[in-house]
């Protein structure tokens, strides 16, 4: 009995990206052809697969909470319409319905005081999934049976089919048009071998014939115009202006992307130096960003609260030591900020709303509880429900929380409220009920004055002037409680002592952070400078140095004949010019000396050889005047030696010349691996540094012949299109030179044959007219000879009439 395979079942990753592929090349219309690719799933079963999981557009994050209470309201108002409810969430309907589920669940477990363990819904080992659409998919198994892998193999084989039939019947058709083309040319060519000449077929043209119209083009209109303004300079092209962008002029988006930046700019401009919306106004609130405030249950600790009250008997302190000094310049700057100064201030703070209350669960509560109610005929009470804030189509916020004393009343309330409080929405501030009317309330927090008047509401004109006559008053009193004025002034000059100045002005003055870093900055410099003139005059110049340092130019210390002194002087120099080698290898190591620094042949010398010598021949450091000093000796010895030798300025010619010619005496001996006098080398020496010489060459050259093919390739490519236009314009050239040639040989020869011509042409018509006249008189002789034997014809006829008579 053959197996019967059921469409269905868990969805794995391999039918997910198949699924993906198939939906990618077919689109989302063709699912009976998608599910063609998946053997174990119909299309219906792709298709809610799809709409249910794999599409990028289904959200899959946790559920929020405005999400729960909008999906509990609108399941109450819609039951069990989860198609309707899905897009206003934005969600699926399978989500939905799930969550609402889970929901439920919850409450219940909650009622039942029961732990709230994981989904309750969940599959137990050995029941199938009802709706495996909207589960993730499983992972594939190592070792997948045949079906899998020949639906595997068949998906790979038909998505990668970018042909359908359309494309291979269009190809087979272009191919058997080229073949019909092809029989046709070969035709008329053996027509023609044959010498039958077929007429050319002329085919119409349903666009512009470029070879004989001149596409948009413009008549000239008839009569004089004046053409100055069609000159054309070609030294003056502008070549920046010959772009696509140039010739086709801004773009719509372009024009719309500059108005968008020129409007973002001026709001800009406009917030930046326009006044406030609430300034301009004249309200007397101030303007506050308006958010949401969540707030704790608890509104202050303990802690808290004893941290504040230590902070004003602190202020208490400081202000009865200020008053106890008798600085009267202490006493309105610490001023009594404390927050229910007088007893003014509300008896209790009204809290926000509590955070205990679930409303969501309070809702899911109520749907089951009205889910469960027995029917109405049995009477009793109505089934007992919580009051939650889900009333109408959209949820509502949360609630405000405790109102901040600080924010809400900044500035007077002359209307009669109490410090510190709020007035309720709609009510002025002297229309709270109960509330009893202060005429000079003390605003909050603001004994320094800080708050303006400008901005102050009143409830009528009355209450206005009576705040404008008290203000009078109040500044009238103080006026005159000022001492008469004196007329008497007595300018005295101090003297000023500049040491006094100096040292004040020192230890008042602070030093800018910037203007410290900049002078470290500069003394870094100038120290860095200093050291760069005690160095070397290799490091100073960036000169190249050897990687590794010859001691064989040494002289043996014993020798025999001795060293003369200038030999012994010699020695010395070379002596300094090794510790200054490795001092500058040590310390101050070139890209080539360093680890790493780049391709080296050899072992080059590390630091601790460096230290070792040092360390026999230790570096002398000199300072600036010695080596002045001795820079002015050497300048006075060579003016000696240059006055002494009658040596005059020596040009650059003759510096190369004597430059070449000493470099010429230097040779190098690879076997030795070292420089010495070209007069002091041997033959074999001598045929030794020249091989070497010019191996080194061949190498110099192979690697210049590398770069140069590789630079010479990139230019080929760069201007290769460059190089193939006027290749292209010298064959046009020769080629029209060659036509001129050509020319000039056929005109040279018509011109010789009609002077040949001329020459002929008089004798020629000489001769045919002698022709043509000795043929008219033959013709005359002919016709006279015709005209008498017609009428010796006549008399023999008439003879033989008689005759026969």
């Amino acid at each position: 009995m053959p197996r019967i395979m059921i469409k269905g079942g868990v969805w794995r990753n391999t039918e997910d990206e198949i699924l993906k592929a198939a939906v990618m090349k077919y689109g989302k219309n063709q699912w009976s052809r998608i599910a063609s690719l998946l053997h174990r799933k119909s299309a219906k079963q792709c298709k809610a697969r799809w709409y249910e999981w794999l599409d990028p557009s289904i959200k899959k994050t946790e559920w929020a909470r405005e999400e729960e209470e909008k999906l509990l309201h609108l399941a109450k108002l819609m039951p069990t319409q989860w198609r309707t409810i899905a897009p206003i969430i934005g969600r699926t309907a399978a989500q939905c319905l799930e969550h609402y589920e889970y929901l439920l669940d919850q409450a219940q477990k909650k009622e039942e005081d029961g732990e709230i363990l994981d989904d309750p819904r969940k599959l137990k080992p050995g029941e199938i999934d009802p709706n495996p659409e909207t589960k993730p998919a499983r992972p594939d198994p190592k070792d997948m049976d045949e079906d899998e892998l020949e639906m595997l193999s068949e998906a790979r084989a038909r998505l990668a089919n970018t042909q359908g039939k359309k494309a291979k019947r269009k190809a087979r058709e272009k191919q058997l048009e080229e073949a019909r083309r092809l029989a046709a040319l070969q035709k008329r060519r053996e027509l023609r071998m044959a010498g039958i000449s077929l007429p050319p077929r002329r085919r119409k043209r349903h666009a512009i014939d470029y070879n004989k119209e001149i596409p948009f083009e413009k008549r000239p209109a008839p009569g004089l115009h004046d053409t100055s303004d069609e000159v054309y300079d070609p030294t003056e092209t502008d070549f920046r202006r010959l772009r696509q962008q140039h010739l086709e002029g801004e773009l719509r988006s372009e024009k719309e992307e500059r108005e968008r930046r020129k409007d973002k700019q001026k709001l800009k401009q406009r917030k930046e130096n326009d006044l406030p919306p609430a300034l301009l106004s004249g309200s007397s609130e101030p303007a506050r960003k308006r958010s949401k405030l969540v707030l704790p249950e608890p509104q202050i600790s303990e802690s808290e609260l004893e941290q504040v009250v230590k902070l004003g008997k602190a202020s208490e302190t400081a202000r009865e030591a200020a008053e106890e000094s008798g600085h009267k310049a202490s006493e309105p700057l610490l001023a009594d900020y404390s927050l229910t100064p007088g007893g003014a201030g509300p008896l209790r703070t009204p809290k926000g709303p509590s955070l205990s209350r679930d409303t969501i669960l309070m809702e899911a509560q109520n749907i089951m509880a009205l889910t469960n109610v027995d029917t109405p005929l049995k009477g009793g009470l109505n089934t007992p429900l919580h009051e939650t804030e889900i009333g109408v189509a959209t949820p509502k916020k949360a609630g405000t929380m405790t109102p901040n004393n600080l924010i809400v009343t900044p500035f007077r309330t002359p209307g009669g409220t109490l410090e510190g409080t709020t007035p309720r929405g709609g009510r002025t501030p002297g229309s709270i009920p109960g509330s009893t009317p202060l005429s000079s309330a003390t605003p909050l927090r603001d004994k320094l004055n800080i708050n303006p008047e400008d901005h102050l509401d009143f409830d009528t004109n009355q209450s206005a002037k009576q705040f404008q006559k008290q203000t009078k008053q109040h500044l009238l009193k103080a006026l005159s409680s000022l001492p008469a004025p004196k007329n008497d002034y007595e300018i005295v000059v101090p003297e000023d002592d500049p040491s006094l100045l100096e040292s004040a002005s020192q230890e008042h003055m602070v030093e800018d952070q910037a203007d410290m870093d900049s002078a470290k900055e500069h003394e870094r410099l100038e120290k860095l400078e200093a050291e760069r003139k005690l160095q070397s005059l290799a490091v100073q110049r960036d000169l190249p140095r050897p990687l590794d340092v010859n001691a064989s130019v040494l002289r043996p210390a014993h020798t025999e004949p001795p060293l003369t002194d200038l030999q012994r002087a010699e020695e010395l120099i070379k002596q300094e010019m090794l510790v200054m080698q490795h001092y500058d290898a040590l310390h101050h190591p070139t890209a080539h000396q360093r680890p790493g620094g780049g391709p080296r042949k050899g072992a080059p010398m590390d630091e601790a050889q460096h230290l070792a010598y040092l360390d026999r021949h230790p570096y002398r450091k000199y300072s600036r005047e010695d080596l002045q000093a001795a820079e002015e000796v050497l300048k006075a010895e060579m003016e000696v030696v240059r006055r002494g030798m009658g040596h005059g300025d020596l040009s650059l010619e003759a510096y190369s010349q004597v430059w070449d010619e000493c470099l010429a005496q230097v040779l190098f001996l690879p076997a030795q691996n070292r420089y010495t006098r070209a007069n002091l080398a041997s033959k074999k020496d001598r045929i030794e540094s020249l091989d070497k010489r010019l191996e080194q060459n061949r190498g110099h050259m192979t690697r210049e012949a590398k770069k140069a093919a590789k630079v010479e390739k990139k230019l080929r490519v760069l201007l290769g299109g460059y190089q193939a236009i006027p290749i292209a314009l010298i064959k046009q050239i020769q080629e029209l030179a060659e036509q001129i040639e050509q020319t000039h040989l056929e005109l040279k020869t018509f011109q010789a044959l009609q002077e040949h011509e001329s020459l002929a042409i008089p004798k020629r018509v000489e001769a045919l007219t002698e022709d043509v006249n000795r043929q008219v008189e033959r013709e005359k002789a002919l016709q006279k000879r015709y005209n008498d034997l017609l009428q010796q014809k006549e008399l023999v006829e008439e003879a033989l009439v008689d005759v026969q008579s």
